[in-house]
């Protein structure tokens, strides 16, 4: 059951700035409070922030006069690359511009194009780590994910190599949780690739969870963005993760290898106590055209759903496999009546995958339970 959004309010209004022609990025991009203001929440940078008093209903945020009051944590930005040539350079580029310092891993999956020569080349300061085969989207952010906690990262931020922030996202987001610590996971919005409205595949996650109008208000500028809005799953193009997550939650689960494994980690999130949101105080754009037909979905469903399914630790394991059955039921009475044979073959090498790692697939439902305990 979809739920109402009591931290969103109706303007009476289209805000000044959407009546002067501004549009999402561009009023997300500006850096004096007072220009943001026009648009939303007014929310100051990261490194002058403090916790207002309790009583205080007032903004979430105050302003300090001096940074070293405030001690910046560690932030750690984790890119996975693969044949990225044509963003890993803006991508990386506008990370350098953040208004507050992180530190920049990048895991490429062995790219055969100019990638790694031009992180190598225009960027020599960013800690680059190359395999030698393609390790998946899950896999090499764990790599990533493990060098940052060897170096105490307080935060990691996973970005997809097609992804772009503007000068103050990262502080908006460190800002966003420090006043809200029960929150494990906290996604930006994520824009389409010219910032011009939000990105087709977020929206249809954000709408799994909101009316159409919350995305649609967020948009037009119709509605102020409130600090957080709590969803069950957003897809990891640009994942703000604070550290006490993952050291309960752990790392992404290797049965993955590209996509599914940010819905698993968002379940097992929420399973040992921790929230998922979005904030519309903070964005990024996200370069990339996404194949919403029908077919495809499908084909992706009948690919990731089930173990999806099995592995939601939110779900008792009986209910889990009651769902299962019937999903498989389904996606066979759809390769009859529409007569599809890659439906049909879908299915079945689907099927047979989950009969030979079911061992897997159990073992990996128990320890995910269990507290993540580091090598």
């Amino acid at each position: 059951m979809k739920k109402t959004l009591n931290g969103i309010k109706r303007n009476t209004s289209i805000p000044e700035a959407r009546r002067a022609g501004g549009r999402p990025a561009e009023l997300l991009n500006q850096r004096s409070l007072g220009e943001t203001e026009s648009w939303g929440t007014r929310l100051p940078d990261a490194a002058s922030c403090v916790r207002r008093p309790a009583q205080d209903h007032g903004p979430c945020f105050i302003i300090k006069d001096h940074y070293s009051d405030c001690p910046m944590p560690k932030i750690f930005v984790i890119v996975v690359s693969y044949n990225g040539e044509r963003w890993i350079r803006d991508c990386l580029g506008n990370l350098l511009e953040s208004q507050i310092p992180v530190e920049v891993i990048v895991i490429d999956n062995n790219s055969t194009d100019r990638t790694v020569s031009i992180v190598e080349n225009e960027f020599p300061k960013i800690d680059l780590i190359k395999q030698g085969a393609n390790l998946g989207f899950g896999r090499a952010n764990n790599i990533g994910i493990g060098r940052a906690l060897d170096r105490h990262a307080d935060y990691l931020f996973l970005l997809n190599q097609d992804a772009y922030v503007y000068p103050d996202t990262i502080g908006k987001l460190l800002s966003v949780h420090q006043n809200n610590d029960d929150y494990g996971i906290i996604s930006p919005l994520q824009l389409n690739g010219s910032g011009t409205e939000l990105d087709m595949l977020f929206k249809k996650f954000l709408s799994n969870s909101y009316p159409p109008e919350i995305a649609m208000g967020i948009e037009n500028g119709r509605l102020e963005p409130a600090g957080l809005l709590p969803v069950r799953f957003i897809n990891a193009a640009s994942w703000f993760i604070a550290r006490s997550c993952i050291d309960k939650v752990g790392l992404f689960d290797p049965l993955f290898y590209h996509y599914g494994e940010d819905n698993n980690y968002s379940s097992r999130t929420q399973y040992h106590g921790f929230k998922v949101g979005v904030t519309p105080m903070a964005a990024i754009r996200h370069d990339k055209v996404h194949d919403l037909s029908k077919n495809a979905l499908l084909l992706r469903q009948i690919h990731l759903v089930p173990l999806c399914i099995l592995l939601d630790l939110r779900k008792n394991i009986v209910t889990a496999f009651l769902l299962v059955f019937w999903k498989f039921l389904g996606y066979g009475w759809k390769a009859m009546s529409q007569r599809s044979p890659q439906i049909a073959m879908c299915t079945l090498k689907e099927l047979k995958w989950m009969a030979r790692n079911f061992s897997l697939v159990a073992r990996s439902r128990k320890t995910s339970k269990i507290p993540y305990i580091r090598n």
